[in-house]
């Protein structure tokens, strides 16, 4: 898909990957007492937030025309709800402070609101088979930035006491949960429709898993939430239920992905260089870990959290190797020799 060029440089719809994928790391890494890890995640998901707002900010204030024309495509609206993920995110990380919350909060719900509007009118604009075959795993970044915003009302509705902000996690997350069905229905139906091929395999195709394991950590939040403030008891009764399948159908994706992924590498040469989509495919590694410690919590199975701890080793390796491959293309692009041929093909804005 398309991205907006800026001082040389090419920032991708869904750029605020890279804050989700180093965020839910640092969390996950908080989860299991690795707290000098997790605050260097964190400095560094913030300083990705900082950096990539300046530049968007920068890009919406000198280059609207070129901006309202790339919003009317769906595959890149739908990627830039990424900067509402990244928000919830942030926010989940530094859920004890308030303020932060409600800034990151604010934030992602202005963003939303924006983008809403937005991605119906660029959906609108598209017959269901022209959607089909466009749909891929970014389009299910609304679903994941809806549900994060469940999670930070249900955090908020602790701290502030309010059962009204536990209804509104709940209807965000059920308006999440739709999301999730619709696009992934898409994404099926057009598997159905043409054969599955090698090079349609690409790595945010992980936010299929990324999107139920966020729909489960949500509920969990709601739940906590709810019994927090003792809330309606028949909210917990059918919360629980939904939150532990999620999560099952989460664990489920995962050795279908995992075998696609492997299928794309050996039929598709250079399909594990490095290009940015590879952050979307941190992202859910690192959320299933987090959800795995919340379902451990909540259903008291120690086995599960070991489980969580392998993930979230798995993302922290996935992480750096994506990192690493990130910081060589940047040293490429600024060399005098960056914008050879043979070189730049090797760095993609996915």
């Amino acid at each position: 898909m398309a991205g907006v060029s800026f001082a040389g440089w090419n920032l991708p719809p869904d750029a605020f990957a890279v804050v989700m994928a180093t965020g839910i790391v640092a969390v996950a890494g908080y989860d299991h007492g690795y707290w000098r890890l997790g605050i260097a995640l964190s400095v560094l998901a913030v300083v990705a937030f900082g950096a990539l707002a300046v530049v968007l900010l920068r890009l919406v204030a000198t280059r609207p025309p070129r901006i309202m024309e790339l919003v009317r495509d769906p595959g890149v609206t739908l990627r830039m709800f990424a900067f509402v993920a990244a928000c919830a995110v942030l926010g989940a990380r530094f859920n004890d402070h308030l303020a932060v919350v409600w800034l990151l909060g604010g934030l992602a719900l202005v963003a939303w609101l924006v983008l809403v509007p937005l991605a119906v009118v660029a959906a609108g604009s598209r017959s269901g088979v022209e959607l089909r075959e466009q749909a891929r795993g970014a389009w299910l970044l609304p679903s994941v930035a809806t549900a994060g915003l469940a999670i930070t009302a249900a955090d908020l509705a602790i701290h502030l006491h309010s059962a009204a902000l536990v209804a509104i996690a709940t209807v965000a997350w059920i308006v999440g949960m739709v999301l999730c069905l619709a696009v992934t229905g898409l994404i099926i139906w057009r598997v159905v429709a043409n054969p599955l091929r090698p090079d349609e395999v690409t790595p945010d195709s992980w936010i299929l898993m990324g999107a139920l394991a966020i729909t489960a950590l949500a509920g969990d939040h709601i739940l906590t939430a709810a019994r927090t403030l003792r809330a309606p008891t028949g909210l917990a009764d059918w919360t629980g239920p939904v939150t532990h399948g999620a999560w099952a159908l989460a664990s489920l994706w995962i050795p279908v992905l995992l075998y696609a992924q492997l299928w794309r590498a050996d039929q598709v040469a250079g399909s594990l260089r490095y290009q940015s989509a590879w952050w979307a495919a941190v992202f859910p590694l690192g959320m299933y870990a987090t959800t795995c410690a919340a379902t451990a919590t909540e259903l008291h199975l120690r086995s599960l959290r070991t489980v969580s701890l392998v993930f979230f080793w798995i993302a922290c390796t996935v992480w750096a190797l994506v990192a690493a491959g990130g910081l060589r293309c940047a040293l490429r692009r600024i060399s005098p020799t960056g914008s050879s041929p043979s070189r730049s093909t090797t760095c993609s804005s996915g």
